[in-house]
This record gives C-alpha cells, sequence and structure tokens, in this order.
C-alpha cells in the first residue's frame, strides 16, 4: 500500500505506519497500532483515511518542477539546454524527455541564429517543452493512481452535497 506499512515493534505490538516522503524529507510519520485502534483492519481503515488526508496536503511536486533544477554537472545554466555540435555545425539543443520515454528535442544552429539568439530560442523551446509534463512525481503507480481517485472524489464531493441540500 503507497505510504502505508505493517510494522512490528521490539515488544511484539504491530501497528501499520503512515510515512510521506517530500523532496528527499519525511514530511508526515504516524503510528496506528492494531490494539489500540480495535484490530488490524479497524487500525488500517483509519492510517488509509490519514494517508489520504496527508496526501491531499502534501501532494508531490509536478514533475516539470523538479526538471528545472540545475544539476551539478549543468554548463549551460539552464536545464535541457546544451551547446551540441554535429559534423562541422554546432548547436544549442533544448531536450526534454516525456514520461513515456520518448523526447521532446528541437536545436538552433550557431552559424544561422549567432550565440546568444540560438541560445535564447532553445531556453524558450525548452519552456515551451516544459508545459507539455503535465503528470506529478510518485514512487509507484499505487500512489498516483490514489492520488487521482482523492482528486476525483474531492471535486465530485461539492456536487453530491449541492444535490442533497436541493433534495
Amino acid at each position: 500500500m503507497y505510504a502505508i506499512t505493517a510494522i512490528t515493534h521490539y515488544n511484539g505490538a504491530r501497528a501499520w505506519r503512515v510515512t510521506l516522503y517530500r523532496d528527499g524529507t519525511k514530511r508526515v510519520e504516524k503510528e496506528f497500532p492494531f490494539l489500540k485502534h480495535g484490530g488490524e483492519s479497524a487500525a488500517l481503515e483509519k492510517a488509509t483515511t490519514f494517508r489520504d488526508e496527508q496526501l491531499l496536503r502534501h501532494p508531490p511536486r509536478f514533475s516539470r518542477d523538479i526538471r528545472e533544477q540545475v544539476r551539478s554537472s549543468n554548463t549551460s545554466g539552464h536545464p535541457g539546454v546544451t551547446r551540441y555540435r554535429m559534423g562541422k555545425y554546432w548547436y544549442w539543443v533544448a531536450q526534454t524527455k516525456r514520461r513515456n520515454g520518448k523526447s521532446l528535442k528541437k536545436s538552433f544552429r550557431i552559424d544561422l541564429h549567432g550565440e546568444e539568439k540560438a541560445k535564447a530560442l532553445a531556453i524558450a523551446e525548452r519552456r515551451r517543452q516544459l508545459t507539455e509534463i503535465e503528470h506529478r512525481v510518485f514512487r509507484g503507480s499505487e500512489g498516483e493512481t490514489r492520488y487521482a481517485q482523492l482528486l476525483r472524489e474531492q471535486d465530485a464531493a461539492p456536487d453530491d452535497a449541492a444535490q442533497n441540500s436541493a433534495k
């Protein structure tokens, strides 16, 4: 289960533990002991409810935001933008990988545009490419599926409440 694990303490006490990490940092951790919450299934139900609340409160970052970080190996000063030579021509290249692994790539020849203009075009193209990246980053598909379900339920809830009050 996404962000929920079964644990056994040194004294034999068992519990479900909810743990959410964001940006490599533990943001949420809470235990739901079986004894305190009326058994394993009742504790799991409470842990799941808590996890879902926290998931909505602390959603993962968008992939495009992570892709905007400049890595230490970057030499252009702009993520996804590189200076590249192919044959006798030099290019500034903007590149982004889509979620399915396929690349978005566009290059600008320096001899045609000039150094600064070619680089500026590549930077602008990279920004445009990132607008196509709309997913959030999860460690597994289970978390992503659950988050999408929670958002759908959240969007449907006001409609349900309005319909019930109209009756």
